[in-house]
């Protein structure tokens, strides 16, 4: 099956670790730079390729959670970005040891034999191969932000600066809203304010240091919808009832359908650029969950049928979160990362743990094409703290459905989700 949908140079030493260390006399992100990899023309071939090894994982992970979200909260949507909680997970681990660095690398679908230099300079060509793309808007950035009285250790922020262009700002967390208030202007900004901020108060009150990332992609159609056809139609929910929605529809989409077992597709490619929307349509008695638990992104990318596809589809929005996946987390493995084990020392302080992994999306689709964003936040609380004419098919997404953005280039997973109402 083709392609999936389904969405940050190094600094002197001294620099980075004076911004560790100095209060900031005013909490503001603004008066830092943030900044995501500038994109470049093209990503190299070899970066390309270093970069897959992350995205496999990813996508490993990343449709495992997110089945498992909506196993676990059935029939509500839930769309997440297996690619901004990969690289806020993998900068994390970065900073573990023990068995919390050996539960995250498990969760993560790192394999065993992939070093700690190989998994982050992956993570690192992953990120520049995607922000290397011409037709998209896709922005990816990541920030540490420390309590100054458990500064981040000046080897750990080399490191995530290094692989992952996170620039480090020192807070005072026990002025808890002025901190929260930094790091949600910081995630406002980064999103092009789709998301308004992802820690509260209480967040920062439990926690001493916090390991955010964000990702803002924005991507027209190659074959845009047309308005006029738009019209209002039945989407029957899962629970027998049905809504009228607004119904977008093309009736000459050439080698977009897709097949594969216990679902059809209609992969939407996005104008210039490597990236795809795969729209999955599960077979009658099979939900979306199930579906992405079981596919295979390989299969999805390589397969292309020569039909021409008739297809309707809603014009929706779905925002998800802001939620804690920790339950989520620590049932695919990663509990020893949750627990007082003393194996953030590499990060900085021997008295580390994550208290909680936040998480936010929103997704825009429409005629044109595609909005989507998401934030994370990992939140390292101290010991003792409050704790996605030829044959002719036709596909009608009027039932719940899934959606998966991957760029075909790495083949990494960028978003994926399920969708149970189109109207929320």
């Amino acid at each position: 099956m083709k392609k999936w949908v389904c969405w940050i140079v190094f600094c002197a030493l001294t620099t980075l670790t004076m911004q560790a260390q100095k209060p900031a006399a005013s909490p503001s992100p603004a008066t830092k730079k943030h900044a995501a990899v500038s994109p470049a023309a093209k990503a190299s071939p070899a970066a390309v390729e270093k970069g897959k090894m992350s995205s496999t994982a990813l996508n490993q992970f990343g449709l495992k959670l997110v089945a498992d979200i909506a196993a676990n909260d059935r029939h509500k949507n839930s769309f997440v970005s297996p690619l901004s909680l990969f690289l806020a997970l993998s900068m994390t681990e970065s900073g573990a040891e023990g068995e919390s660095r050996k539960a995250m690398r498990q969760t993560l679908a790192v394999p065993a034999d992939v070093s700690e230099e190989a998994l982050h300079q992956s993570a690192s060509d992953l990120m520049k191969s995607l922000q290397a793309q011409k037709g998209i808007e896709l922005n990816i950035a990541n920030a540490l932000w420390a309590d100054k009285s458990f500064p981040f250790a000046p080897d750990f922020i080399t490191r995530t600066h290094t692989f992952y262009q996170a620039d480090a700002t020192t807070l005072d967390f026990q002025n808890a809203k002025a901190t929260a208030d930094a790091i949600n202007t910081w995630v406002k900004k980064k999103t092009q304010e789709k998301i308004p901020g992802i820690v509260t108060e209480q967040d920062v009150k439990s926690s001493r240091a916090v390991l955010t990332n964000a990702v803002f992609f924005r991507g027209r159609w190659e074959h845009p919808f047309s308005e006029p056809q738009t019209q209002d139609a039945p989407f029957h929910r899962q629970d027998g009832g049905e809504k009228q929605v607004p119904m977008m529809r093309r009736t000459d989409l050439k080698r977009a359908y897709r097949s594969g077992q216990g679902y059809e597709a209609a992969a939407l490619p996005y104008k210039d650029s490597d990236v795809e929307l795969y729209a999955i349509l599960p077979a009658h008695g099979r939900s979306p969950e199930d579906v992405l638990a079981a596919l295979s992104v390989a299969a999805l990318l390589s397969s292309a049928e020569p039909s021409e596809l008739d297809l309707t589809l809603p014009r929706f929005s779905v925002e998800f979160g802001p939620t804690n996946l920790k339950t989520t987390l620590v049932h695919m493995g990663m509990a020893p990362a949750f627990e007082d084990r003393h194996e953030f020392v590499p990060m900085g302080s021997p008295k580390f743990y994550i208290n909680a992994v936040l998480h936010r999306t929103r997704l825009e689709v429409d005629e044109a094409g595609t909005v989507a964003t998401a934030a994370s936040a990992v939140m390292m609380a101290p010991m003792g703290a409050a704790p996605q004419p030829l044959p002719r098919k036709t596909l009608v997404f009027d039932r719940p459905f899934a959606v998966v953005m991957c760029d075909t280039q790495t083949g990494a997973i960028l978003f994926a989700g399920v969708i149970y109402d189109p109207g929320k």
